[in-house]
Parts: C-alpha cells; structure tokens; sequence
C-alpha cells in the first residue's frame, strides 16, 4: 500500500494542474435533457482523480456514473472510494446529479448518450439500480473477472452488458508499472465506445 501511495504522489508531479470554470459544474447541467441509461463523466480536483488520469493517459474525465430515475428526480449510480459515511465501506450507490457533480467532487464533466435502441439502454439503467440495492462494494483489487466487487467503469461496462450491449468490444488497457500491473478499463475506453455520443460538456 506505502508503495503504491508513493507512485501516487510521484506521478501527480507530472500532471498539469486543471483550470476550473467560475461556474460550479452542477449549475452548468441544469439544461440538459437526460434519458435514463446516459453517462455522466466528471474530473475531480483530488489525489484519486490525479492519479486515474495520470495512468489514463487519453482521458480527460476520472470517474464515471449510469444516470437513472427515480420518482421525478434524476440520480446516478456510481461506485468510488473514499466517499462512504465514517464507519461503512464503499459501495455502489444512487446520489442526486447536483451532489454527483458538486464543485469538491468536479470541476468539469461530459454527457454521453447510448445511440440505440433506447429500450437497452433503460435495461442497462434497472440493472444499475439493482446492483445498487444489494450495495456492492468497492473492488479495490480493480478486478474485472471478478464481479462480486466492481470499480466505476467495470460497474458501467457490467450493466450494459447485461442489456446485450458490449461497449467497449471487451477491450482493457494493461498496464506495467509499479502498484497497478494487470489489463484495466479507464473512462477514456467508455467514452470511446462507437456506440455513444456525447451530448453535453461543461
């Protein structure tokens, strides 16, 4: 673990800082029309977003979420560490897109859109939502055969694979170096994927 907070902080060295909107990120999003099964992406200012796109190399976003509804309201399920009430552990959950993209959490994200048949995409949406309720944890191994725990882009990969869609063609990135040495899956596959497209940036 010291090992691997070391390379952290190493690599952070060489990531230029993020410049941020005067505009907090959830007043930018107000506009924007979703549909259940969408993307949201968002970069955070912190030493875990640093780190992700520091090793993510052809991404500008650390984290990503599956937008669901519930009642009238627009939530996103997500998974990430480090945010879990003092005593519980990481796990998937369901917030708000003004908490999701609060300006401690983000300072920029992205909307990207499934081009299908809008039906998968919802499937995609309930399979989040049940995930959501048997409150999976955090897969800190970041191990993507293992399904038992999950990280935020296995989380979004999983469920739309349960709708029939496989959106990044069972492609992983491997990486060699010390603390992270294994085939990995970063936002910047997601938002790659030929079968979205993004509809909104802020």
């Amino acid at each position: 673990m010291r090992q691997k907070i070391v390379l952290i902080l190493l690599l952070l060295l060489a990531l230029p800082a993020c410049k941020k909107s005067s505009v907090p990120v959830q007043e930018r999003f107000v506009h924007v029309s979703f549909q259940e099964g969408d993307l949201v992406f968002r970069r955070g200012s912190g030493i875990a977003s640093s780190a992700v796109l520091t090793v993510d190399t052809g991404g500008s976003y650390s984290h990503v979420g599956i937008v669901v509804k519930e009642g009238s309201e627009w939530m996103v399920v997500h998974i990430t560490p480090g945010e879990a009430p003092k005593g519980e552990k990481d796990s998937v959950k369901s917030e708000s897109l003004s908490v999701f993209l609060k300006s401690s959490r983000a300072v920029s994200g992205a909307v990207m859109r499934f081009t299908g048949d809008p039906q998968l995409s919802k499937r995609a949406a309930l399979e989040a939502v049940t995930i959501c309720r048997r409150k999976i944890l955090f897969d800190h191994a970041y191990d993507l055969s293992d399904t038992t725990a999950m990280y935020c882009t296995e989380l979004i990969r999983f469920v739309y694979l349960k709708a029939g869609v496989d959106l990044t063609g069972g492609k992983t990135e491997r990486v060699h170096i010390p603390g992270f040495n294994g085939d990995y899956l970063f936002p910047s596959q997601i938002m790659k994927s030929p079968f979205l497209r993004e509809i909104e940036r802020f």
